[in-house]
Parts: C-alpha cells; sequence; structure tokens
C-alpha cells in the first residue's frame, strides 16, 4: 500500500523531478520547469500540451507524495514506488504500469562506448507508467537507455506518442544488447582461431568470462520476453491500447537476440570443451613422454645401483675398463628398453 502524505510538509514543485518534458500534437518537446511543477501547474502544463514525460527519482523521500498528485490508479503509483527487481508489466483501465531491466549510467561517462554492463551490480530496473496523455518512469540510480532517449529528446526528435517513448528506452537497450552481442562474437572468433592454431593461452579464463557476459545478457532478455509475450496474449482481444503493438513488436526484437546470445553461449561452452579437450591431450602427451624418458633411465639406475655397493666382492673392482663397462650396461639395458617399448607399439 502506499504510504499515506496528507500529513507531510509542503514544497515548492517537484524537486524529486529528474526531468519533465512537455510534447506538442506534432511530437516536439519543451523542458518544464521541475522545480515550479506543483498540482496547479502541472494542471496547466497537461492541457497546454498533448502528453508530458516525467521522470522521478525514488531515492527521494518527496517522490511518493509527488507521484500522488498525478492521480494514476494505486496500483501504478505502488509500482512506480516499489523496490521489485523482476520484470513485469500490467494493464489496469487505460494505464500500464510495470519494471523494465536496463543498465545502470555513470554519470560523465559516454555510454555510446558502454555496449552492456560487466556486472550483475550494474542492472538497474526501471519503474514506469503510461497513462492518457502521460507516461511516468521512475528510477533508483541513473540507467543507461533512459538518459539516450532524453538526449534524443533534447537533440530534436519527435515522439508522436508516450508509448513511442516507452517502446525507445526498450529498444535502446536492445541495441546495446545486439552491440554487446557483436562484440562477444568477435571476441569469440579471434579466441577460437588461437585455438584451432593451438596457440592456447588463457583461453581457459577468456571462455569463462565471456559465457558469464552470455548469461548475464540471456537473463533479462529471457524475463522481457516472457513478460511482453504475456502481456500480449492477457488483453490482445480484450483492450486496444497503444502498447500492445509495440509490445508485438518489442518481443519479436527480443526473441531475435535471445536467440543469438543462446548461439553465443553454445558456441562458447562448445569451445570451452574443445579447449580442455586439447589442455588434456596436451598434458597426456606430456606425461606419455616423462614415462618413456623414466622407462629407459630406470634400468641404467639399477646398473649404476648395483656397482654403487659399498661390498668388497664386486666384480670388475680392480678392472682398468670397469667404468666403460659399466657404462656399456647402461647403454644397453635402455636401448633394450627402448626395442621393447617399440614392440610393443609405445611410442609409435
Amino acid at each position: 500500500m502506499l504510504v499515506p502524505t496528507t500529513d507531510a510538509p509542503s514544497f515548492l514543485g517537484m524537486p524529486c523531478l529528474v526531468w519533465a518534458y512537455g510534447f506538442d500534437a506534432e511530437g516536439n518537446a519543451s523542458t518544464l520547469d521541475a522545480a515550479m511543477l506543483d498540482r496547479e501547474r502541472l494542471a496547466d502544463a497537461r492541457r497546454d500540451h498533448a502528453w508530458l514525460w516525467l521522470h522521478f527519482n525514488t531515492s527521494d523521500a518527496r517522490t511518493a507524495h509527488a507521484i500522488g498528485e498525478l492521480g494514476l490508479p494505486e496500483a501504478a503509483g505502488e509500482a512506480l514506488l516499489s523496490h521489485d527487481t523482476h520484470v513485469s508489466l500490467h494493464l489496469e483501465g487505460g494505464t500500464a504500469y510495470g519494471v523494465f531491466v536496463d543498465w545502470r549510467h555513470q554519470r560523465g561517462s559516454d555510454h555510446s562506448k558502454q555496449s552492456f554492463a560487466r556486472g550483475d551490480a550494474e542492472v538497474g530496473w526501471l519503474h514506469f507508467a503510461l497513462a492518457d496523455g502521460l507516461i511516468v518512469s521512475a528510477r533508483r540510480q541513473a540507467l543507461r537507455s533512459v538518459e539516450q532517449v532524453r538526449q534524443h529528446v533534447r537533440g530534436g526528435v519527435r515522439f508522436d506518442s508516450a508509448t513511442e517513448v516507452l517502446e525507445a528506452i526498450v529498444e535502446q537497450f536492445a541495441a546495446s544488447v545486439a552491440h554487446a552481442t557483436l562484440e562477444l562474437g568477435e571476441e569469440l572468433d579471434h579466441i577460437e582461431d588461437r585455438v584451432l592454431a593451438d596457440r592456447i593461452g588463457e583461453e581457459r579464463r577468456d571462455l569463462a568470462l565471456l559465457r558469464r557476459q552470455a548469461v548475464h545478457m540471456h537473463r533479462p532478455l529471457t524475463a522481457l520476453r516472457r513478460v511482453l509475450r504475456q502481456f500480449e496474449q492477457r488483453y490482445a482481444v480484450s483492450s486496444r491500447h497503444a502498447l500492445l503493438p509495440a509490445a508485438t513488436r518489442l518481443s519479436q526484437r527480443f526473441d531475435e537476440l535471445d536467440s543469438d546470445v543462446a548461439t553465443l553461449h553454445e558456441r562458447a561452452r562448445l569451445l570451452q570443451d574443445e579447449v580442455a579437450a586439447k589442455l588434456a591431450e596436451q598434458t597426456n602427451r606430456h606425461l606419455f613422454v616423462l614415462s618413456v624418458v623414466t622407462a629407459l633411465l630406470l634400468p641404467p639406475t639399477l646398473v649404476v645401483g648395483v656397482f654403487g655397493m659399498n661390498m668388497g666382492n664386486l666384480p670388475l673392482l680392480s678392472s682398468e675398463h670397469g667404468f666403460g663397462i659399466a657404462m656399456g650396461l647402461c647403454v644397453a639395458s635402455s636401448v633394450f628398453v627402448y626395442v621393447l617399448l617399440r614392440r610393443f607399439g609405445v611410442g609409435r
């Protein structure tokens, strides 16, 4: 349930707003002053514009009060303020709301060069509500895809509806995954070339990291595919919400991406097995050489051990050619063992 905010202290505007944009009927955006956007000015802005995009920071305690002023259904407000870390998408009347996954955005970094998150700690969650003439998004940390769409809005890109903004955010996430898949595929090709050339070095470590990154991308893709498909199947007949066609397009997009990521993961797994087999073969070859050398040196060691005994009646003790005879016995015993090994097929 939402926390009652009737006793909350008043404040000027909506300082918990990260940004606010108003769009006209042609899709052109204008920036709204969040510091002055109180209830009356918000109502005026909704009348003066075709639709609005409000983006909140849920780490601000005043967000609950500000979202309560928007007149959204209670379930949508709860979804915007929740700490859910799983993908969801629901429809209540004319309001769609839920949670989508995104990558966290580091302030001051060039997000165009960051194709995907490198660790679980970099996964972020976008909470949103899509109502008539209004899209409300909320997050605890800055999100990369949301920031990219905001840059597009500031750059003059037109969006004809609030649904297009949400679809553009999800499409940016899909584009980052697609770019990451391409990068990982090229890296896997280089590893495969080294493995086929028997230049095995740190390939096992690189493949393990690559598989981890593929799994890291596969999980949100699977969740998004499932939620979008369920949303489409549940409301395709009973509703004509504008998000339904977008859900169909995005579901097909994520189907293709997830197939590419699954193929990449399977290639990495097979290549990892091949690397393990080559390393095992290399280890067996080294053990074989060591075993043959040990077998060849064992008879000479026995001969040297016999002549090294501290006994008075040792043969060849007084002979001038004793050392040469002993060395000859050592060489002859090694040759005999080598011929015997070859006869039994060892080393062929």
